[in-house]
């Protein structure tokens, strides 16, 4: 018998779920709380006792044990230059590898095989890892249903910082786009304008977090759900053409039943639910973490090719872009 854990680091809460036989467990904590106390938020996590952990990995990476991480692989998952503004995670991540928790990575959507490489191209954030977690989930609870290789759904997850979308065809991820790389969310701009980030110069990453359907409602009015679940179908629409027709639309994250109605308007659309209680993305890291350690869950995450991801967030960058992105990194590791 499997004790997984999975846990996720949200915009406004941090959760960790257990999963043991038929037994699971949520539980919840402030995102500030973590910040100030990130020794405690471990203490917690650690009680569960689980065999393998997973998740906590940000943009992503294939899957390595947390005692393995080196510098630029914690970069690569924060993707902040400014080590004191990533300070939360980062010394959450620390304090396990401290521990030397049995804690591993899950790899984003950009780092999977099954994606075709020209829709990863000049793309960083295509789906985070608690994006490609939500939708292992969604394979999961869809598969009591229909056999995970005739599996042919799209996934929003709508949170209350970022929308993301994926689109999973015959149980496989073949495209996504990222809460920074597509449509305004709740709380964030999603992607910028290029002639306005060239007006900007070097903006801070701050900004990232800034600029969406919250914003625009408290400077012009108007109703936030409505706006969002336009951006949410629009968001939809673009990722079904990578698989012809969705079978099924699910929604996730702490907005999915605010628009869901809307979306219902052109989506066969469901709530995922999974094992019925805690946040969607925990669950899915769970799900991971239990094929992790060959439990029952193991064929199913091996079909979707999540132990297959390889790569970095910067593979697909064009040769020009990555040179100059590359350089200014090389100078950010030499001085730190």
């Amino acid at each position: 018998m499997v004790k997984a854990v999975g846990v996720d680091a949200g915009t406004k809460t941090y959760e960790i779920f257990a999963l043991e036989d038929e037994e699971i467990y949520a539980e919840s904590f402030e995102s500030k709380a973590v910040r100030e106390d990130p020794k405690s938020f471990v203490d917690a996590m650690e009680s569960y006792e689980a065999d393998v952990y997973a998740g906590l990995s940000g943009y992503g990476l294939p899957v390595k044990k947390f005692s393995q991480l080196e510098e630029r692989d914690i970069f690569f998952m924060t993707l902040n230059l400014d080590k004191e503004k990533s300070i939360g995670l980062r010394s959450v991540i620390e304090e396990i590898r401290r521990r030397r928790v049995n804690f591993y990575t899950v790899p984003a959507v950009i780092h999977l095989p099954s994606v075709p490489a020209w829709r990863k191209f000049n793309r960083i954030d295509i789906g985070t890892s608690d994006k490609l977690c939500s939708a292992v989930l969604a394979a999961l609870e869809l598969s009591e249903e229909v056999e995970v290789e005739r599996q042919n759904f799209i996934l929003a997850e709508v949170g209350f910082g970022f929308s993301s979308f994926i689109a999973v065809k015959n149980g496989k991820i073949v495209d996504g786009i990222g809460g920074t790389s597509g449509f305004p969310g709740y709380s964030s701009l999603g992607a910028i304008d290029a002639e306005l980030a060239y007006l900007l110069g070097n903006f801070p990453k701050s900004l990232i977090f800034s600029g969406g359907v919250r914003e625009f409602v408290e400077e012009n009015g108007g109703d936030a759900c409505e706006m969002l679940g336009e951006f949410v179908i629009k968001g939809l629409k673009a990722v079904e053409v990578s698989l012809g027709k969705a079978e099924v639309c699910f929604l996730s994250g702490a907005f999915a039943k605010a628009i869901e109605s809307k979306v219902a308007e052109v989506y066969s659309t469901r709530i995922l639910r999974g094992f019925g209680r805690g946040k969607q993305s925990a669950q899915g890291a769970a799900v991971i973490a239990n094929a992790i350690a060959g439990g029952e869950f193991r064929q199913l995450v091996e079909h979707m090719e999540i132990f297959s991801a390889k790569g970095t967030i910067f593979d697909h960058l064009s040769a020009g872009l990555k040179r100059r992105v590359l350089e200014k990194l090389n100078l950010y590791f030499s001085s730190n």
